[in-house]
């Protein structure tokens, strides 16, 4: 059939070439084309500037960062040699002073461990720390009194109280940060371990 057509089309094809469209309408068409748009070119010139911009920001944020850790780990000194500092233990009466001193231990060691367990989320490990800074400003207010008072015994009380919270504080972040832990893994899928 196709070639019954193709030869009609060949006798024929002189009396189809005659009719010519109208002017008219390849300007119509043209008219309802998009416009094209020239393409941005861009230069070995503004690629140089945008990675010198890009390597401005990253040095920036860079320095940032590292300026931020150094204040943080700054930070966790200053609280830590609060703690560990001997000659905390001279002031405190014989009675308390083993006492005192296994919270000490006990807070040295749960400091550590919270920093471990938090490096890789330092914004969690602030929040901590802020609250843990919060207790010893308590205990070093009360280590000031204990010097001007002539009842040290309430006052070591509360030292060692204050001491206690600061060791079960610790206590409770670490398992705060145990649990964001487990619970990461299992939105991950990872097996718990």
């Amino acid at each position: 059939m196709s070639s019954n057509l193709e030869k009609f089309v060949n006798r024929n094809r002189s009396e189809f070439d005659t009719e010519h469209p109208n002017a008219d309408v390849w300007s119509k068409i043209e008219k309802t084309l998009p416009i094209k748009k020239e393409a941005k070119v861009f230069s070995l010139k503004d690629i140089y500037k945008f990675s010198a911009a890009a390597a401005v920001v990253c040095i920036v944020l860079t320095s940032v960062y590292f300026l931020y850790v150094r204040q943080q780990k700054n930070e966790l000194a200053a609280v830590t040699e609060t703690k560990t500092n001997a000659s905390e233990l001279n002031g405190i009466a014989p009675e308390y002073a083993a006492e005192a001193k296994q919270v000490f231990n006990a807070i040295e060691t749960r400091q550590e461990e919270l920093k471990e367990a938090t490096a890789d989320n330092p914004e969690l490990y602030n929040q901590f720390l802020d609250d843990l800074k919060l207790l010893d400003s308590t205990y070093n207010m009360l280590q000031k009194q204990a010097a001007h008072t002539p009842n040290k015994d309430v006052i070591m009380k509360a030292m060692l109280q204050n001491l206690q919270l600061q060791a079960e504080l610790l206590y409770r972040q670490l398992m705060i940060t145990n649990d964001i832990k487990k619970q990461t893994k299992q939105n991950n899928g990872l097996p718990n371990g």
